[in-house]
């Protein structure tokens, strides 16, 4: 396994066939992907969960976490939660942050990330804002 910068356009294609199989692409970029950075999974070469983060000032965003079905369930997404909270660590970033969709909260849960206040619902799905805060 291995973790690295992911060309964008495969992480639209994952997010795509993961994500929102009904929807054309063009649902799944983000607006701000062009100042993203794109994080990805390799397994022997192919590319099996991605991530993008987002800097906003000391805290990080990570937007569209999503693992390739067939790999689901392997500890892929939980490896690049880890590195990602090490990134943050390294980079002594006050807070890491996520619309969670409420479904999902338990593995958000398992890396020390806590619900806020802040929900909404979108597209038929129930978010929840989650975060982790550091010392600073």
């Amino acid at each position: 396994m291995t973790i690295s910068e992911a060309p964008y356009q495969e992480v639209l294609l994952m997010r795509h066939r993961v994500m929102y199989p009904g929807k054309d692409i063009e649902y799944v970029k983000l607006p701000e992907d062009e100042k993203g950075l794109h994080i990805g999974v390799y397994e022997d070469d192919r590319l099996v969960s991605v991530m993008s983060i987002f800097l906003h000032g000391r805290e990080v965003q990570f937007r569209k976490l999503a693992t390739d079905t067939g790999m689901q369930g392997r500890g892929y997404a939980s490896a690049l939660m880890k590195w990602l909270i090490d990134y943050a660590n390294d980079m002594k970033f006050d807070r890491l942050w996520c619309n969670a969709r409420t479904n999902a909260t338990g593995f958000y849960e398992k890396f020390g990330y806590e619900e806020t206040d802040n929900r909404y619902s979108k597209d038929g799905y129930d978010y929840v804002v989650m975060e982790k805060k550091f010392n600073p």
